[in-house]
């Protein structure tokens, strides 16, 4: 009776995790074999996820696009912020991200801290930087994972709606280093950390996400890694050889 009661417990588990599996949104991902395709880069560290986008490509698709260029300023920085960061030409990644306001920047940690920020909805921040590495290259607290894909230029404007939707006042509330951190509409809570938002995200480009089932790091990594296994058989949605 015991080895059913398990057996019975097994299946329903592997059975919700099924179900749960989310799927590919149609004729948004993958990027059809004929059509243009928009890279971006994804970080995972043992606490954090970020989003990142090559600027170089972002800059050619702009400078084709001359009404693009002249009407499309992303993110909306407010003037003495964005010229007070120190730009230079090997920040190669525009990077977005989230955390809560009070530990990512006031410094209000430990214990206290981490109860209220998963058990207590509390302000979030976006981060908008930019830098010369991606932020699994980067971070102070490994181990780390970077996933490539490939999205539609539908799918990748989405994304970039969403983010900047994100964003609750365009004007910072600071900066640090080279990245500006604006308040989020969002709240912070156990159910609404980095991974979610950047599931949040990735689900609008088409990926086979679930934000519900990004609640740490692991189960959001294994669903990252599902949809690398599912890029790969369609070769415009992942570069070759370039997974970490």
């Amino acid at each position: 009776m015991k080895n059913f009661t398990r057996a019975a417990a097994m299946t329903l588990l592997v059975s919700s995790l099924l179900t749960a599996c989310a799927l590919p949104v149609e004729n948004l991902w993958p990027p059809p074999p004929d059509s243009a395709a928009r890279t971006i880069y994804v970080s995972l560290d043992t606490w954090h996820a970020m989003i990142a986008f090559p600027q170089s490509e972002e800059m050619a698709v702009n400078s084709a696009n001359s009404a693009y260029q002249e009407g499309h300023q992303f993110p909306q920085l407010s003037s003495s912020l964005s010229h007070s960061l120190p730009f230079t030409h090997n920040q190669r990644f525009e990077e977005w991200g989230y955390a809560e306001r009070a530990w990512y920047l006031e410094g209000r940690r430990g214990l206290t801290g981490a109860i209220r920020a998963l058990f207590w909805p509390t302000e979030g921040v976006v981060e908008v930087g930019w830098y010369d590495q991606v932020w699994a290259n980067r971070t102070p607290q490994p181990p780390s994972d970077l996933f490539i894909f490939r999205l539609s230029e539908e799918g990748y404007q989405r994304l970039r709606r969403h983010l900047e939707a994100t964003i609750a006042d365009h004007s910072a509330v600071t900066a640090s280093g080279a990245s500006l951190f604006y308040p989020a509409k969002r709240s912070y809570h156990a159910f609404h950390t980095c991974h979610q938002y950047t599931a949040h995200a990735l689900r609008e480009a088409g990926l086979p996400l679930s934000p519900f089932w990004a609640f740490s790091r692991t189960s959001f990594a294994w669903q990252l890694h599902r949809a690398v296994q599912i890029a790969k058989k369609h070769p415009t949605a992942l570069l070759s050889g370039e997974l970490q």
